[in-house]
């Protein structure tokens, strides 16, 4: 027997938002499918919110890890600044490193 997995509704949901459909053309295939007006709004509604909640608690973690990289290169460039070995790796390639997951943080939250 083929294992059949069947989606809920939310997931449905959430998988046409991803797939970049409008919440308008959502909600009508949903009413075309039989479900409550109120019901597919609010259903559509908060998807859409979990959605972006989820996207902003990564850019959050992006930012946050961006920040750490950006201040432990600021603690190796100032410790090791009288060695001249590693000085442009870490002020030039730790701090792009680090400021680039801030602005990718950035991105995904706004």
């Amino acid at each position: 027997m083929a294992d059949i997995q069947q989606e809920t509704l939310g997931q449905y949901v959430t998988g046409l938002l991803n797939r970049g459909t409008t919440r308008d053309d959502i909600i009508a295939e949903l009413l075309e499918q039989g479900h409550d007006e109120r019901f597919v709004r609010q259903l559509v509604q908060e998807t859409a919110k979990l959605r972006y909640a989820r996207r902003r608690s990564q850019g959050m973690a992006l930012i946050l890890v961006g920040a750490v990289i950006c201040f432990v290169s600021f603690l190796l460039t100032i410790n090791s600044s009288f060695s001249h070995s590693s000085f442009p790796v870490v002020l030039y390639g730790l701090t792009s490193v680090g400021i680039i997951l801030v602005f990718a943080g950035f991105m995904m939250i706004f």
